[in-house]
């Protein structure tokens, strides 16, 4: 016996959705200090795995963290990344709930080559999940890719599938550089939405294509300054 028509429409965006957004994804941003260096510390969870990124307000290039399960361990640490993927320092928090009944995070940052060790403190000012964004309105999801120049974010007000704008970012000045919108909505990917490719010495921007998501590419013109849409 065959399924009615709306239930195959339902089950079919059910598959779309899966296929194409984070399950249960859940999104915390903070701002805090390392020692005396002020960050911007973003952490996703799903799945029971939590991913993070962060950069030093001063620098403003995202700092990859390895991705860990920490609500299935004791030690609630993760791996802070250089840009060969090799751990060069850790992250340990005192406690590992990212949500909003904890508002402020303590723990440490501890060098992996020198042993050096600064206290890690982090207040919560927004937090995105399939219910809602707190506080109500759009947010910026850091991206962990970024370039020379700049970094990139992509506006968020819930845990959505779509994904319609990529903002690009002044690292020497954090303000708003230029508002790519997408031609069609993009897949939301968390902190891995938008890819950094460096084609025939061009920097470019681009969303992985796949069978329930558009394509995107973006390639910097040095002339106008601006990264313009290639694919269309």
């Amino acid at each position: 016996m065959g399924f009615p028509r709306g239930w195959i429409v339902w089950l079919a965006g059910l598959a779309w959705l899966a296929a194409s957004s984070p399950a249960l994804a859940s999104y915390a941003v903070y701002t805090g200090r390392i020692g005396q260096s002020d960050i911007t510390f973003v952490i996703e969870s799903r799945n029971a795995v939590q991913r993070a990124v962060y950069f030093y307000d001063r620098y403003r290039t995202p700092i990859r963290l390895k991705p860990a399960f920490l609500h299935r361990t004791r030690d609630f640490g993760m791996d802070e990344l250089d840009a060969a993927g090799l751990p060069v320092a850790r992250l340990r928090f005192d406690n590992a709930n990212f949500f909003r009944s904890t508002p402020r995070l303590t723990g440490n940052w501890i060098d992996y080559r020198s042993g050096k060790t600064l206290p890690l403190e982090l207040e919560l000012v927004a937090y995105l999940d399939y219910d809602g964004a707190w506080p109500a309105g759009h947010h910026p999801l850091l991206q962990a890719a970024s370039s020379e120049g700049f970094y990139f974010q992509i506006p968020m007000d819930e845990d959505d599938a779509a994904v319609h704008a990529i903002e690009v970012m002044d690292k020497s000045s954090g303000k708003r550089w230029q508002t790519l919108e997408l031609s069609q909505p993009g897949c939301n990917r968390g902190m891995e939405t938008v890819q950094v490719v460096l084609e025939r010495g061009v920097t470019q921007l681009r969303m992985a294509q796949t069978p329930h998501c558009p394509g995107m590419v973006f390639e910097w013109n040095p002339a106008e300054e601006r990264f313009e849409d290639r694919l269309h």
